[in-house]
């Protein structure tokens, strides 16, 4: 029987590493033989296929839980401060993960969305999740809706108001990590061995693992549409050149 879920959000005792949760936050145990689905992988965007509880809360609970996440009323949102938070505290991470450029932690700083990642509920609100740190991870937007889509969806229908155990994707990174993409726990790639709901055609290539770009590799991109350099030492020959010219048309 898994212990209730209770994930409490306390003070970090760090500002720098990868971005782990509290280590005495409630851990769900991994999934052995339970595959409710017929799921015929146990590993999905590198988030390994974990058994929780699923329970539904009261409509007025999850609007509520809604709101805080969000802001309503004047009040800041969970949402906002776990971006501070990443910013804050993990800016180098976002960088060598994701490729974020100072402009787009900037944004964070500020309590602001990047374009193109979603913070995800690892257990969902509708699931009895709770806004809590520990809860959430930044993702690019792709591996989301597969998470949602492929995973969660075909375990939840008909469950109403009602609980059920069910395998979510699982981690306690708060930050999604490109490299460990779409691999079982025997490093054997997850092709697309299931009909997927989600078109990743949709979805910028930089969001699939061979081209999602480390922070030196987005610099070197960007390096193809900048400017030519000056070149001081041609500009200086080129100088020369010209006034020579001017001695002999004299």
């Amino acid at each position: 029987m898994l212990p209730e879920y209770n994930l409490v959000h306390a003070k970090r005792d760090r500002k720098k590493g990868k971005g782990k949760k509290n280590q005495n936050s409630f851990q769900p145990q991994a999934a052995s033989q339970y595959k409710p689905g017929n799921f015929s992988f146990d590993t999905i965007h590198g988030l390994k296929l974990t058994e929780v509880e699923y329970k539904v809360p009261s409509s007025e609970e999850r609007k509520a839980r809604r709101a805080e996440f969000q802001g309503a009323n004047g009040q800041e949102g969970i949402r906002s401060k776990f971006l501070k938070m990443l910013a804050n505290e993990h800016a180098q991470e976002l960088k060598d993960l994701l490729g974020m450029t100072d402009a787009e932690i900037a944004r964070m700083a500020e309590g602001k969305s990047v374009n193109g990642y979603n913070v995800h509920h690892k257990l969902p609100i509708h699931g009895g999740g709770k806004n809590e740190f520990s809860n959430f991870i930044l993702t690019p937007l792709y591996p989301h809706d597969q998470w949602h889509h492929d995973v969660l969806d075909k375990q939840i229908q008909g469950i109403g108001n009602g609980s059920r155990k069910v395998l979510l994707p699982w981690t306690d990174s708060m930050i999604y990590d490109p490299k460990q993409y779409g691999f079982t726990k025997d490093n054997e790639k997850v092709l697309p061995n299931y009909t997927s709901r989600v078109n990743p055609n949709n979805y910028p290539k930089i969001y699939k693992v061979e081209h999602v770009a480390d922070a030196a590799a987005r610099k070197r991109e960007l390096a193809k549409f900048a400017p030519p350099p000056k070149d001081e030492s041609k500009k200086s020959v080129v100088m020369a050149s010209l006034a020579k010219q001017r001695k002999r048309d004299r």
